[in-house]
């Protein structure tokens, strides 16, 4: 018999050593995260949430453009550190996903119902 839901929670580990490889193809990673947007719940059923997958090249380029952003904000004594958590960890997985929301649909709602704004 398999594990309950909170057995699984609590015998959960996180594993650091990430890897650029991975056994699911990138055209299985995108379906995967196309089905998880479509179907994720939101607000009014707004479908408010928006994602960017990047996969080789693009994932590369990203986390190159985090270092040399950081290197600017980050003393030099703690950018070495800085880099290779980055390097180690986010940079050598096999692609990033960044989830966002779209603040036009957000506004919209807003207009539309007006005392939910500030919720």
């Amino acid at each position: 018999m398999g594990r309950t839901f909170a057995e699984a929670m609590k015998h959960r580990r996180t594993y650091y050593s990430i890897g650029s490889g991975s056994p699911v193809s990138d055209s299985e990673i995108e379906r995967v995260v196309r089905e998880a947007l479509k179907h994720v719940p939101s607000a009014f059923n707004s479908q408010s949430a928006r994602v960017v997958l990047l996969l080789g090249d693009g994932h590369k380029k990203l986390w190159n453009i985090v270092k040399s952003t950081l290197k600017e904000l980050v003393s030099a004594e703690d950018f070495d550190r800085t880099e290779a958590k980055i390097d180690g960890c986010f940079a050598a997985g096999h692609g990033t996903v960044l989830y966002f929301e779209d603040t036009s649909v957000i506004k919209k709602l807003q207009e539309a119902f007006p005392s939910y704004k500030d919720n």
